[in-house]
């Protein structure tokens, strides 16, 4: 017997919790008390418990009678929890002999990693107990890649602001064999356990895959170790991520009358000059180390790679210099410069440049007379000079306009072409039925249409590449602007797209059309 009240009388028999009505009235929410009163009181039914109360005689299973605690585990076999039914008064009284159940239920359930100590535990009412939790595995280390570091390519910038193009690190050279770079696989992880004692295996760490060149580079494992080496002498390079080493032609002296003009597959370092007359064309990147520079050389052109001339040009007026990446030069005189970016430390003197992008040290470098046209910006510290030598500065910009019409007409195009080629190609089917015994004018006519839709094929291609990139133009288009951060001369022209002027008086600044007007 639980409860005996003129209302009710509350008892347990076989595990069944039973209300014997005696007189209706006894609120519903006041039996909220009698369930916080004995916690192994479990309500399986409000709908038979409210009909209880409201009437006055007859028996009612309204729930059932809880065990002193209940064991629960996750179905992943990692944690177990226990829920104690009585109230802490209750369970600090009893707490020895509990325990004592609990271990006991814990050991005929298995569970033998992982148990908590209940000594010490704090018990609240209505709060699981976490009586036993699994270790979880350790997923391995990942892979560890390091390649040999290459220097990025600019100027070491002076305590003054000024740049340094005498020292770049410009080529990077290795020997057959070098250490190239290595990969430290990836680890086994510690393995886990759930509370049952069962082995959870880790997982390795993810793994890595090395990047290079097959044909200059080869692996082998060492000391645990997967180690890159070089097949071959040569310039290191990273391609998007891809190692290699290319083709390396140093010339140990000057380029002239002792090795004639180069032509070169790969990279050409010259440790001396380019004597007047000769020229060093290569794919790879160019490298003049000789300090005293090139004088009156008649080219110098990478076709995929980056020009570095340590000691400056003087061009004489005949000196090309040429890149499909970037120049870096310590001054330039009276020659023509072409590139991606055209980096200079002291000055431009009567020049030709076409770039991207022109940079003439901000600190102390000039730009005296010739004619320096870059897409996107002109930076430099002096403009022209106290003579009013005419210095052109063109800043072209993108027009977006134009390119946009370009791309409308080739689009155009490229449909048209389409159009044609899927009936040439509906007109070939049928030849092709027949293709076999074909002869005279009918088999001439076959070959012109197969020819006709490859040329079509081949001009549909090139047409969707222009449009991808004039499309990307535009995307990467900034606007044009030409910075002279000391003193720009009397004599010198501004010119950004379309609008230009000529300077009468010393200026400095960024200048930019802003609003469809060139701010000087």
């Amino acid at each position: 017997m639980l409860i005996q009240n003129d209302y009710f009388d509350l008892f347990v028999q076989e595990e069944k919790v039973i209300v014997r009505s005696k007189k209706s009235g006894f609120p519903l929410k006041s039996f909220d008390a009698i369930t916080k009163q004995f916690p192994r009181l479990k309500i399986t039914s409000f709908i038979v418990l409210r009909k209880a109360l409201t009437e006055t005689d007859g028996e009612h299973i309204i729930g059932s009678w809880l065990p002193d605690f209940e064991l629960f585990i996750t179905a992943d076999k990692m944690k177990a929890q226990l829920i104690i039914n009585m109230a802490t008064e209750e369970f600090e009284d009893n707490k020895q002999a509990i325990v004592e159940q609990v271990n006991q239920t814990l050991d005929a359930a298995g569970i033998i990693h992982g148990r908590k100590s209940m000594e010490d535990v704090t018990f609240k009412s209505d709060e699981p107990l976490i009586v036993a939790i699994g270790t979880e595995p350790e997923q391995g280390t990942d892979a560890i890649i390091t390649y040999m570091e290459i220097p990025e390519r600019k100027p070491v910038i002076r305590e003054d602001g000024s740049a340094d193009y005498y020292e770049m690190n410009f080529v990077t050279p290795v020997k057959e064999g070098d250490w190239l770079g290595e990969k430290i696989p990836p680890q086994k992880g510690i393995d886990g356990r759930d509370i049952y004692g069962n082995v959870i295996s880790a997982q390795r760490g993810n793994d890595e895959k090395l990047g290079y060149d097959r044909k200059a580079i080869h692996e082998e494992e060492q000391d645990g170790k997967i180690v890159l080496r070089a097949l071959h002498g040569g310039a290191l390079e990273n391609t998007h991520g891809i190692l290699s080493v290319g083709k390396q032609l140093v010339i140990s002296g000057d380029v002239g009358p002792e090795t004639g003009s180069i032509t070169f597959d790969g990279s050409v370092v010259v440790y001396g000059t380019v004597l007047a007359g000769y020229s060093v064309k290569a794919t790879g990147d160019i490298s003049i180390e000789g300090n005293e520079g090139v004088t009156n050389a008649k080219e110098i052109q990478s076709s995929q790679g980056d020009i570095y001339i340590k000691g400056g040009v003087f061009g004489g007026g005949l000196t090309i210099v040429e890149a499909r990446g970037e120049i870096f030069i310590k001054h330039a005189n009276n020659c023509k410069l072409y590139a991606k970016n055209v980096h200079t430390g002291l000055y431009l003197f009567g020049t030709e440049v076409i770039a991207e992008c022109v940079f003439v040290d901000k600190n102390q470098g000039r730009i005296i007379g010739g004619h320096i046209e870059a897409l996107f910006r002109i930076e430099c510290a002096y403009a022209g000079n106290n003579h009013e030598r005419t210095t052109l500065l063109y800043a072209k910009g993108i027009d977006k306009d134009r390119l946009y019409k370009e791309i409308q007409e080739m689009a155009q195009d490229l449909k048209n072409r389409q159009s044609i080629l899927d009936k040439l190609e509906q007109h070939s089917v049928q030849f092709e039925k027949v293709a076999v015994g074909i002869s005279g004018p009918q088999a001439e006519v076959y070959r012109k249409t197969k020819e006709t839709i490859e040329s079509n094929l081949v001009a549909i291609q090139e047409l969707d590449k222009e449009i991808q990139l004039k499309m990307h133009t535009i995307k990467q288009a900034v606007p044009a602007q030409i910075e002279v951060t000391k003193e720009a001369y009397p004599g010198s022209v501004i010119q950004i797209g379309s609008r230009s002027t000529t300077l009468h008086e010393a200026r400095k600044g960024v200048f930019e059309v802003l609003d469809g007007v060139l701010n000087v």
